[in-house]
């Protein structure tokens, strides 16, 4: 059963490494590229969307060489499943992001959202890390304090999030092209809400996927 495991883990993240390469070229193509959750060019690698995917992509593709170099997870350190844990985290938090806030915001229905880049980005890239790491990634015990190292990405884009918009404040307003995840449409007051619910949700995601992948 584990043998099996370690094969489909490494097929999954050749995978991802190969849709992130693609997902990249069509997003510096514009190809598709949505006018709501537009990821066309090199300015959207401003958006967490963007970088937690390239991440992902990138130790995807690190993880599959060590897998085959160690050739078995019993074999592997336990700091490179932690290292998958928290840039999968990264790219769960993206996809219900997306699902559950930005889609719901703009105009158009859910199907067209997801074309161009956002298709790789925002869907499959996602569902193809979130699979292997929860089902198939069983190779080290992770205590439940480390369930908060999870949160290191977030935390890092947030910092530089804030930076962006609070340093383009005007009349008590952040301009949306500062402010493009509109985090802050309804004005700077709100911001420690907005911020508490963003906490909240990436917590549930660290502890969602650390539970799928300890306990299944």
């Amino acid at each position: 059963m584990m043998q099996t495991q370690f094969i489909v883990s490494l097929v999954l993240n050749f995978c991802a490494f190969f849709l992130t390469v693609v997902g990249t070229y069509v997003m510096l193509k514009g190809i598709d590229a949505d006018e709501h959750l537009a990821a066309d060019g090199w300015g959207s690698i401003k958006y967490f969307t963007v970088q937690s995917n390239l991440f992902y992509g990138i130790y995807a593709a690190i993880f599959a060489v060590s897998e085959l170099i160690y050739g078995s997870f019993e074999a592997m350190p336990d700091v490179l499943f932690i290292l998958k844990y928290i840039f999968t985290v990264g790219i769960a938090l993206t996809m219900m992001t997306v699902l559950c806030y930005l889609a719901p915001i703009v105009e158009k229905s859910y199907p067209p959202l997801f074309k161009g880049a956002n298709l790789y980005f925002h869907l499959l890239i996602p569902l193809l890390g979130i699979a292997a790491f929860c089902f198939f990634e069983k190779g080290a015990e992770i205590s439940l304090p480390m369930v908060f190292l999870g949160l290191i990405p977030f935390g890092l884009y947030g910092v530089y999030y804030a930076i962006v918009a609070l340093s383009h404040i005007e009349n008590g307003k952040v301009d949306a092209k500062y402010d493009w995840y509109c985090f802050l449409a309804k004005g700077i007051a709100k911001a420690p809400i907005a911020s508490f619910f963003m906490l909240a949700a990436a917590t549930a995601v660290c502890f969602g996927l650390w539970a799928l992948n300890q306990f299944i």
